[in-house]
């Protein structure tokens, strides 16, 4: 979707040929080949009991489009084949420098020439704050071998410093970080802190080894991420008087923001980038945004606000017409010219009688900068989701194995990790096969009355959990 933005013409994505470098054992990848049926996914990592829980997963959820390989990354057979889309997330700043430049040279060799990579590492400036916190963690598990016993001594000593009222802002800047971390998985903190190679870069320098490769610069994969809103003058001025080259640009951002964490696109390097987002791009998409309406309107107009409090005010009627329509297909997507028949009808009823044409151009601006905002989401095809639990609910079959496999978490269709509440939920998910009314599953369930287990199911519906079979023509 965003290299379409960049004037880039990437594979559909429901017909993509995606390669994750590093998978694990397939969280990703699976929960990609769920909602992409008609795409060809593979999964790569060195570690083979990862592989084959991943693949056992995959067997159980009937996910027929992914292959998961254990392979190493510096001896990738040469006909691994071309590639629309290739991932690694959690990889590059986790390995030795030999291997980050496999991975590299992997990319290159493997992607499309208009295909996107993501690749996922530790960033400087904001992650000397994270070295800092490692190499003491580091000291004080440096004679335990065992994991469990290594996360139990690093929790031990973060609740320490945590408790520790030490008024110095050096200590106060370490605590509030080390808080931070002991909200962490056991598995973050195992893989991204306790780890023995954890190397951050600046961007620039990412940058100069990727350019190494052929592969060049795109975006950062949260485009918002690259927007520095409400800054004051001499941060403009600054910002203005940067040489016009991307990179450098995006290197002060992340100065001015201590990043510590980037999520960077890279394409070929003589793929056809145009560097100024072309709105156009969005007449082929699906918006979808879980941005609700106020309950008051102010005299600036009606305000929308998504759960993580990003919000915008308007008094356009197309816009609040369209913001309210994304509103109630929540978490479900809405086609660009679905949209622009709503904004179209609501600036007829409001008098103004704009052509269709600028009403169109008027939406993809406010759409655009709605996505800059964090206000809607952009995809490139919709999500085989259902946003409401229908007769016979029909449960994510991916959500099904991996609860039959006591993972603690379960991949939702809004391909985010989800954990199941109380004593109802982990009893009614594997129940949702699409068999049984919602009145069948209460009696299943021996509940007290319906009226919980629709509560569950309309929850799982707001989640991404249910699911519907979706494939596109060819």
């Amino acid at each position: 979707m965003i290299g379409r933005l960049f004037g880039l013409q990437p594979a559909p994505a429901e017909r993509a040929r995606v390669l994750e470098l590093g998978c694990g054992d397939g969280g990703n990848v699976l929960s990609l080949a769920q909602a992409l049926p008609d795409a060809t996914l593979t999964g790569i990592d060195a570690a083979a009991g990862g592989i084959e829980r991943g693949t056992q997963l995959a067997g159980a959820a009937g996910l027929e489009n992914v292959r998961l390989r254990c392979l190493d990354l510096q001896e990738l057979p040469e006909d691994l084949g071309e590639f629309d889309y290739i991932l690694s997330h959690g990889v590059y700043s986790w390995i030795p420098s030999r291997a980050r430049v496999a991975l590299l040279a992997a990319v290159r060799r493997h992607l499309a020439p208009e295909g996107i990579a993501y690749i996922s590492y530790n960033a400087y400036p904001g992650s000397y704050l994270r070295d800092m916190a490692r190499d003491i963690l580091a000291f004080h598990v440096r004679d335990i071998s065992d994991p469990q016993r290594k996360l139990d001594a690093a929790h031990e000593l973060m609740r320490t410093i945590v408790e520790i009222e030490e008024p110095s802002p050096y200590a106060r800047l370490l605590r509030e970080h080390v808080e931070r971390m002991l909200r962490y998985s056991d598995a973050l903190l195992f893989h991204d802190d306790l780890a023995e190679i954890a190397t951050p870069f600046y961007l620039h320098e990412f940058v100069e080894h990727s350019n190494h490769h052929g592969l060049a610069f795109l975006a950062e994969a949260d485009l918002s991420e690259s927007q520095m809103r409400g800054v004051p003058e001499s941060a403009a001025r600054l910002m203005g008087g940067l040489p016009d080259d991307v990179v450098v640009r995006e290197q002060y951002l992340d100065f001015f923001k201590n990043r510590m964490f980037r999520q960077t696109l890279l394409c070929q390097g003589d793929a056809p980038v145009r560097r100024e987002l072309d709105d156009r791009a969005i007449e082929s998409l699906w918006v979808s945004s879980s941005a609700r309406p106020e309950p008051q309107q102010s005299v600036e107009g009606q305000t929308f606000a998504t759960p993580e409090g990003f919000t915008v005010t308007t008094t356009e009627p197309l816009v609040h017409a369209a913001l309210d329509r994304l509103a109630k297909e929540w978490p479900a997507s809405v086609p660009f010219s679905a949209l622009l028949d709503i904004a179209a009808d609501a600036d007829d009823a409001a008098g103004t009688g704009a052509p269709r044409e600028l009403v169109a151009a008027r939406l993809r601006v406010v759409l655009l900068q709605a996505y800059l905002g964090r206000i809607v989401q952009l995809q490139g095809c919709p999500s085989p989701l259902c946003a409401e639990p229908g007769k016979r609910p029909v449960a994510s079959p991916l959500a099904r194995a991996q609860q039959a496999a006591g993972l603690p978490a379960v991949s939702s269709l809004l391909h985010a990790n989800v954990r199941l509440e109380g004593e109802l939920e982990p009893r009614l998910l594997p129940l949702l096969d699409g068999t049984r009314t919602d009145t069948e599953l209460a009696l299943a369930l021996d509940a007290s009355d319906d009226a919980e287990v629709k509560d569950a199911l309309d929850r799982f519906a707001s989640l991404g959990l249910l699911w519907r079979p979706i494939h596109w023509a060819s």
